[in-house]
């Protein structure tokens, strides 16, 4: 079977994904043995793919990227409403690809933050997305 490319099938599919990121950072996020780049990486794929489902919903295109502020500007210019404390949202993005090689700097959302940006964005992104079973 192919796999879904746009419509509801793929924002299903993104947002099962999602669920997926979020689990291992919520199972994981109280572990001080886990380092914080693996927990920072998992909360922003979790974030990443719930955008990019209600914005594959709602048709529209967008690049593939890891940039959490350019899936907000399609929100925007697409006016769809934005998850709650949206703006805090592209701090994650570097967990995606710079801080996955790199030191990571003082500058960036600690784990309990990281764990409130992926329960808000999920509850805005079912809130957006026709009724499913629940990803969370």
């Amino acid at each position: 079977m192919a796999e879904p490319r746009s419509g509801d099938d793929l924002a299903q599919v993104l947002m099962e994904k999602a669920a997926g990121d979020e689990k291992i950072l919520i199972r994981l996020i109280d572990d001080e043995d886990i380092p914080d780049d693996g927990l920072g990486f998992h909360a922003q794929q979790a974030v990443e793919k719930m955008m990019k489902a209600v914005l594959t919903h709602n048709d529209v295109t967008y690049e593939r990227t890891h940039n959490i502020a350019y899936l907000l500007t399609l929100l925007d210019e697409a006016e769809l409403p934005r998850p709650e404390h949206a703006d805090d949202l592209p701090n994650l993005s570097p967990w995606a690809g710079e801080f996955r090689y790199a030191r990571v700097v003082d500058a960036v959302p600690g784990r309990q933050e990281m764990r409130t940006l992926v329960e808000q964005t999920r509850a805005w992104a079912e809130a957006q997305l026709p009724a499913s079973e629940p990803t969370g």
